[in-house]
């Protein structure tokens, strides 16, 4: 660490000294807080073998936000050797996880509302902002080539899955059907486009004195802002606490978000908006179906990490889940991936049988539930 700290002095042109142990490590990056003089700071260092495109988009996407006024991370300094990033320090707030997972229906509904402004608030200011990110991507990528969207990988990954997975439930996908999840990107391109976190799941925030700021840029890319939106519909596609929502829940969110990007972005209150947003929740339902199904044929084990269990829904449920309510929603678009969804749905249930996928904690009470149904 003493190689760390000492490259973080030198970035901030302050001293740092290390307050208590790290945050959360892995063998990718290491957050740690610190002190620089009277300000507590956050640091975060990538391993350089391992950091990839994780430090490039965070760092590219946190320098575009300097000075925006968004509801994120502040960047006080970035180094690319070491690849480490020094943040003001946003506090032990709760995160909109904790809400959910919580007791509170009440307090989980002005997180989730707050979660929708804070995003709304880094599409606001980053709108036009696409020639501004490609440069802070060219300048810290060196060898590496990073797109600024990164959808269309996580689409190959996800279809790449459906094509070796699928056949073991019964199911053969048609090259039609896999050729309109492709596609979803292309078609969203007319679209309004701004910076996204990436992966704007529960847990990548922080409650601050000024609501929710997003703290996890790491998928940092530029995008249609429809699939940002999208996330509510699934939800949280890419997420480990991804529990249903009560249906009038995301319906507010989605209004909050809608609220706070009118201004910038007035398309976002037209029909041609509403099936983008269609669109990319199919998208997201389907290719992340794909990432599930290795575990969920298999034995669908339980995390690996004892304090996650019971706080992580079952990936079988999951994906009855986002395939019962990708049919919900109009599929006029997309008739070959419904009648894939319709298909891969029955199979599951064959083999499977129903595995409901349970409201978030927080609305497990019989008044919080009361009436509210279930995100479709």
């Amino acid at each position: 660490m003493t190689d760390v700290r000492a490259t973080a002095s030198a970035a901030l042109g302050v001293p740092l000294a290390w307050d208590g142990e790290p945050l959360r490590g892995s063998d990718r990056a290491v957050v740690r807080r610190a002190w620089a003089g009277d300000q507590r700071v956050v640091v975060k260092s990538f391993a350089p073998a391992l950091a990839g495109e994780g430090f490039v988009r965070e760092a590219a996407a946190l320098r575009l936000l300097v000075g925006r006024g968004a509801q994120a991370l502040e960047l006080l300094a970035v180094r690319t050797q070491p690849p480490l990033t020094v943040t003001a320090d946003l506090g032990t707030g709760p995160s909109l996880a904790d809400a959910l997972l919580g007791v509170d229906p009440a307090a989980a509904v002005v997180a989730l509302t707050d979660w929708a402004v804070a995003v709304a608030s880094v599409h606001r200011v980053s709108a036009g902002a696409g020639p501004a990110f490609a440069a802070e991507l060219a300048q810290l990528q060196g060898d590496l080539p990073v797109d600024p969207d990164s959808t269309a990988g996580e689409i190959a990954f996800g279809v790449g899955r459906l094509r070796e997975w699928l056949p073991r439930l019964g199911v053969q996908p048609t090259e039609e059907a896999l050729a309109e999840v492709y596609g979803a990107p292309g078609r969203l391109d007319g679209g309004p486009v701004a910076l996204s976190p990436g992966d704007t799941c529960p847990d990548n925030n922080v409650r601050t004195a000024h609501g929710l700021a997003l703290v996890d840029f790491e998928g940092g890319c530029l995008r249609p802002i429809a699939w940002d939106a999208a996330y509510l519909l699934v939800p949280w596609p890419t997420c480990w606490c991804s529990w249903a929502l009560p249906a009038d829940l995301a319906a507010t969110g989605l209004a909050r978000w809608r609220d706070g990007v009118r201004e910038v972005f007035p398309a976002v209150d037209s029909a041609s908006f509403d099936r983008d947003i269609t669109l990319a929740a199919a998208a997201w339902s389907l290719v992340t179906v794909g990432w599930f199904l290795p575990n969920a044929v298999g034995t669908d084990p339980p995390p690996e990490d004892p304090r996650l269990l019971g706080l992580v829904p079952s990936r079988r449920a999951i994906i009855q889940h986002r395939l019962a309510g990708l049919l919900a929603r109009d599929c006029t678009g997309i008739p070959a991936i419904a009648e894939l969804a319709e298909q891969l749905l029955a199979a599951t249930i064959r083999t499977w049988g129903r595995v409901p996928l349970p409201l978030a904690p927080a609305f497990r009470g019989s008044d919080a539930a009361a009436g509210t149904g279930r995100a479709p």
